[in-house]
């Protein structure tokens, strides 16, 4: 997750590290959409909203499974949904918009006892390393909007499972039939899987798994959003210059419509 210290960013940071969670509540700005307004038919699983990620218990400021985005990157990601979709593929979320005091959380779980997921997400990695492999940030580009994390469905997916804590923990990097169902093919990993496997290049994975992340790679690139060498998952919107602010909203149920 690559990330860039200012100092307006740096003092939230350190703010959300010494306030406890809740104590203030920023607004949700007039540019940031549930992306399910804008496009119902891409799936979500916001993992950081549940226990079942790399940390082991929901994020601090997930109070709803829910994607959110600047306008522009949500229109964006629909149209990239709209061309795989001509293809027989879609689109899958994982994470989208990440409040300032959730990248915070990350930290602090980096720095404590205890590696509740690491049998599943980082079996081969120690977690005070995670900085330094460029799996955590500081300072997201989550936070500022534009960055999203996702996989591809598809010809071939096996069925999406659902998740409880009863569930037996398999290494992210083991065969597709035998890891995690997320509902998605085979992309070589599971998501948010710390691992050499996941480096979107990496020459470790087969042939249907590097033809799948190409494929995900070239529509969203068709569409303005880069990805990341060491995350295969991991895409920042670049058409929109403006998205510089983090911010730190309550990711927040979506309210009905009127």
């Amino acid at each position: 997750m690559p990330f860039a210290v200012r100092s307006p960013s740096l003092s939230l940071l350190l703010l959300t590290l010494l306030l406890p969670a809740g104590a203030y509540a920023e607004a949700r700005p007039d540019h940031m959409v549930y992306l399910r307004t804008i496009d119902p038919g891409i799936a979500q699983d916001i993992r950081y909203a549940s226990a079942h990620n790399f940390t082991g218990h929901p994020l601090d400021g997930y109070q709803a499974a829910e994607c959110l985005l600047s306008l522009d990157a949500a229109k964006a990601l629909s149209r990239v949904q709209a061309a795989l979709r001509a293809q027989g593929y879609g689109l899958k979320v994982f994470d989208c918009y990440r409040p300032a005091r959730a990248v915070a959380d990350m930290g602090r779980f980096a720095t404590e006892p205890g590696d509740p997921r690491k049998a599943e997400f980082y079996p081969r990695v120690d977690k005070q390393d995670f900085w330094r492999l460029g799996y955590v940030a500081r300072v997201s580009n989550h936070s500022r909007g534009g960055t999203v994390d996702l996989t591809m469905t598809g010809p071939g997916a096996l069925p999406a499972d659902t998740w409880t804590p009863a569930a037996t923990p398999v290494d992210c990097t083991a065969p597709y039939a035998r890891r995690w169902h997320d509902g998605a093919v085979d992309m070589g990993t599971g998501f948010d899987c710390f691992d050499e496997r996941a480096h979107t290049d990496s020459t470790l994975i087969d042939a249907t798994a590097m033809e799948n992340r190409q494929r995900l790679t070239r529509a969203m690139a068709q569409e303005g959003f880069t990805g990341y060498s060491a995350e295969w998952w991991h895409f920042t919107y670049t058409r929109d210059p403006s998205l510089k602010t983090v911010m730190d909203f309550p990711i927040t149920p979506l309210a009905p419509a009127p």
